[in-house]
This record gives structure tokens, C-alpha cells and sequence, in this order.
């Protein structure tokens, strides 16, 4: 049998102490038996959790169990990430990394493990399943997941509409003033840099939910910062941009 292939030299070995395993262990194992009596008792309770909540989760005794088990073993794995004697900063991006792998996991996250899908999916008659996959093939054309209806919203008419001007731009961003509207101004403008993977307006989506009309209310000027996104005929190309880049010439 051939050996094991040696971990990467940047791979970081993970030390859990064994009186802190025996306890995660001793725990799951006192939870996975509880769950199972009440389960054989037909006494299981919908989990606090409230992707699990509904009628259809509670009114099947076999999806329940699988809710119930989904979150019980995502407890240890995040308690064993804990008890891992790690840099912080490792253990954070370890803490990170396996919170994304657990929540995409849940098995309300596919339709085989989901009775509110399949519910959706007999009460629709297919069209929930119909429409879901026009909208995954729709997210293949444009290369990227949408979150919702993006037809449904349209810059400077019902989304980022507190008035603003372009004062300034260079080949990474462009810089949108937007003026106080209070007789009296602050005399220390505010200056808003958003992160990278965001687009400006997700401080001025609407009227009741915009950062930037709030403030420039109480009387702030507000300079706000709305990155680029490389295309393919920038000249000079910004792809190869890194971050010392984006702080010299952006921030």
C-alpha cells in the first residue's frame, strides 16, 4: 500500500487537545442518543433553527431527524475548530472556512432533502422547478450568482437616486460628491470607501435604507468612492492591479 503523500509545507498541523475531543465527543454522542429517543418516541421537536421551522419540516418525522442531525454534527465540527490549537489568525480562517462548508451543507439547501421545495414544487405544479433553473442558466450566461430580480432595478431611477456628481476618477475608480442638505454644513466632509466587491450604491439604495441620503440630512458632505471593474479594453489594463495599487492610487 503506497504511504500517504506528506502535507504542503504551508498546510497548518492541527493539534486538538484530547480532554477538549473526548468532550466534543462525549457531547455528540449524549445529543445524537437524545435525538434518537425522541425521535423513536414521535416527540422530536422542530429545531430553534429557522430554516427548519415550517410545517412541512415538522410534519415529516424522517426530514426532521435529518434537520435535526444536520445540526448537531455542524455544532461539533465549528467546537472542534474551537478546541484547535491554532495562530488566531489560522484558527479564524479555519473558523471561516468550515462555517462556509457546514451552511452549504444544509439540506435545505437541495431539493431531494427539502420538503418546503418539494411542497413549492407540487403547489406550483413544476413551475418553481422550471423557474429555477431558468434562473441557473440565466447565472451561467452572466458567469456570476444573482440574489434577486436585478431587471426589477435600475441606477438613478429607483435604486442610488440621492443626487451626486463625478468629481474626480482615475483608472480604478470614480469619486461621487454628494452635497449636504442642511442650511448648516459640517466642515469635515465624510469620505466613504466601500469594499471591493461592492458596488457604491449598496450605501444608497433607497430613500428609507441609504446611508448616504441619511447623512448628507444631518448635514455631512459625503465623498464616496465607487470602484471599477477591469474590462478588456482599459488602456493601461487595470486585471493586474494588486492591493498596493488599489491603497496608492485608489485610496
Amino acid at each position: 500500500m503506497n504511504a500517504a503523500a506528506p502535507l504542503p509545507s504551508w498546510a497548518p498541523r492541527v493539534c486538538i487537545n484530547p480532554d477538549a475531543l473526548a468532550r466534543i465527543q462525549t457531547e455528540f454522542a449524549k445529543g445524537w442518543h437524545e435525538i434518537m429517543v425522541q425521535a423513536h418516541q414521535g416527540g422530536l421537536r422542530p429545531p430553534a433553527d429557522r430554516r427548519f421551522q415550517t410545517e412541512a419540516w415538522q410534519a415529516n418525522p424522517a426530514f426532521l431527524l435529518m434537520a435535526h442531525s444536520y445540526l448537531l454534527s455542524s455544532r461539533a465540527l465549528l467546537q472542534m475548530v474551537d478546541a484547535a490549537q491554532l495562530p488566531a489568525d489560522v484558527q479564524n480562517r479555519l473558523r471561516f472556512a468550515v462555517m462556509q462548508w457546514v451552511d452549504a451543507m444544509s439540506p435545505s439547501n437541495f431539493l431531494a432533502l427539502n420538503p418546503d421545495a418539494q411542497k413549492t414544487l407540487i403547489d406550483t405544479g413544476g413551475e418553481s422547478l422550471r423557474q429555477g433553473i431558468l434562473n441557473l442558466l440565466e447565472d451561467m450566461r452572466k458567469g456570476r450568482v444573482s440574489h434577486t430580480d436585478e431587471s426589477s432595478f435600475e441606477v438613478g431611477k429607483n435604486l442610488a437616486i440621492t443626487p451626486g456628481q463625478v468629481v474626480y476618477e482615475n483608472p480604478l475608480f470614480q469619486l461621487i460628491q454628494y452635497q449636504a442638505q442642511t442650511p448648516q454644513v459640517y466642515e469635515k466632509p465624510l469620505l466613504v470607501v466601500p469594499p471591493c466587491i461592492n458596488k457604491y450604491y449598496i450605501l444608497d439604495l433607497q430613500p428609507q435604507n441609504s446611508f448616504v441620503r441619511y447623512a448628507v440630512e444631518q448635514g455631512f458632505t459625503v465623498f464616496l468612492i465607487s470602484w471599477r471593474n477591469p474590462r478588456p479594453d482599459d488602456n493601461p489594463s487595470i486585471a493586474g492591479c494588486d492591493w498596493d495599487d488599489y491603497l496608492q492610487q485608489g485610496v
